[in-house]
């Protein structure tokens, strides 16, 4: 697909649209020069996918192609591994900005070589929700501003509509995500640990497909259920799964840093009439979600939707019940009540069904697509309460 790098994800016509959308918020927003330092976004605009243990940023300006500023082991070599930019327009600062050997951070670095491209100008844009309280001083002093342009968001909105590349790749994602979910489901039986659910996921999620490469997954799989539940966001444990008890599996492939989410729950054994309840409102409500989210319509519509679609059930809704992703897997807009942000089409969306209680923990979710006729899923799994013979 591109004659420089058989490892770089994009075309460089795509790579160059996108900067050409951050340039148009840039002008609007009165800024000169933008300093990217979100890993996320670097992604997005250079497409170099790499998990940072240095501070790295991209220098954006209105009329020339952007600079990357990166360690320097890093920068000899990220022309070659999928960046889109020439060699001369990465700058590697010295290991010592590392190992505090030579007096300079590598904040303070990065904020020279801005300063000294675009010099000490007030009209400089900073991801400032990117940087911690250590790191921001040290970037804004070296840039010899006093207070920068928040930038924060501007290129997670140049993202929030998909192209068709992306698309595939979370679908491809997708694909790979079926595939290891299923793997994990099978694992489960009374006795078994839940380990061993966890190693069958992250073998399909690393192997992927015969046709699609695996990759590093956004997040270790979540695999919760009986009294410990209650943690939503951490993933197994030393414990084997038991009787009478319902689990979840929430898990992603990625593809190129795109993911596609799923969570799916498993029973040992015939589930109660509450958990059934549950499941049939959460599917109601997940429904009505999906047919809700059209262009034209808001996020809060969404939510609105999905609650009046549980409320037959007895059921309340505690949290957002989804959220945009992209190359994060979570960047954007909130599907709730209070979130105006207009829905287009090629929106991509982890939109999640669930029900929080102490001991008890319903999920049902899904990567889904914004179409004209409202939100498509990407998976193939079908909505179903996995029953475990005990």
């Amino acid at each position: 697909m591109t004659n420089k790098m058989i490892v770089q994800a994009f075309e460089t016509s795509e790579f160059r649209a996108r900067l050409d959308k951050a340039r148009a918020l840039m002008s609007k927003a009165g800024m000169d020069a933008l300093v990217v330092t979100s890993q996320a976004e670097q992604v997005y605009l250079l497409g170099y996918e790499f998990f940072a243990y240095s501070p790295q940023a991209v220098l954006v300006t209105l009329d020339d192609d952007p600079y990357f500023i990166l360690r320097k082991m890093d920068a000899d070599t990220a022309a070659d591994a999928g960046c889109w930019l020439p060699q001369d327009r990465v700058v590697g600062y010295a290991e010592s900005c590392i190992t505090g050997s030579g007096g300079e951070g590598a904040w303070e670095a990065i904020g020279r070589f801005v300063k000294d491209k675009v010099g000490a100008s007030p009209r400089i844009g900073l991801e400032v929700s990117a940087l911690g309280m250590v790191d921001y001083p040290k970037l804004v002093g070296a840039l010899g501003v006093q207070e920068p342009l928040d930038a924060s968001s501007l290129v997670e909105t140049c993202a929030l509509v998909k192209s068709e590349r992306e698309l595939l790749y979370m679908k491809e994602a997708a694909a790979i995500t079926d595939r290891a979910l299923l793997a994990g489901i099978d694992k489960i039986a009374v006795g078994t640990r839940h380990c061993e659910a966890a190693a069958a996921i992250m073998s399909v999620l690393c192997a992927g497909t015969g046709r699609i490469p695996g990759g590093p997954p956004p997040f270790l799989p979540h695999i919760r259920g009986g009294q410990f539940s209650n943690a939503p966001h951490q993933p197994w444990m030393d414990d084997v799964f038991a009787a009478g008890e319902q689990y979840f599996l929430e898990l992603s492939a990625g593809r190129h840093r795109h993911s596609a989410p799923i969570t799916r729950m498993a029973h040992l054994g015939p589930p109660t009439a509450r958990r059934t309840n549950q499941h049939e409102g959460g599917l109601a409500g997940f429904k009505a979600a999906l047919a809700a989210m059209r262009p034209g319509t808001t996020c809060g519509d969404v939510a609105r939707a999905y609650d009046a679609a549980i409320r037959p059930y007895g059921l309340t809704r505690t949290s957002r019940i989804g959220y945009s992703m992209g190359v994060a897997d979570i960047s954007g807009p909130s599907l709730a009540p209070n979130d105006d942000t207009e829905i287009l089409a090629n929106m991509t969306f982890h939109l999640q069904s669930a029900f929080y209680e102490r001991g008890e923990r319903f999920l049902l979710s899904d990567a889904v697509r914004v179409t004209e006729n409202g939100g498509e899923v990407m998976s193939t799994v079908p909505h179903t309460f996995f029953e475990r013979r005990v």
